[in-house]
């Protein structure tokens, strides 16, 4: 196991989790979210190749409408 940070709270996940793993775990709709780790933003269609690792910020941002 290891600990991250997914909008500063703390999550237990297992070794070589992929972003995509974590976001189908945490049950994130993904419409209009863009996801970045260490403040870097990481493109939709690499979610399923970047594995995430110990202590790693992960930020999920969700678009909002409004006016």
């Amino acid at each position: 196991m290891m600990t991250i940070k997914v909008n500063n709270e703390t999550q237990d996940i297992s070794k070589n989790t992929t972003l995509q793993e974590l976001v189908d775990f945490l049950k994130v709709k993904t419409n209009g979210i863009a996801i970045a780790i260490n403040s870097n933003v990481v493109k939709r269609t690499d979610w399923s190749s970047k594995t995430l690792q110990q202590e790693d910020v992960v930020l999920i941002i969700k678009s909002t409408q409004g006016g």
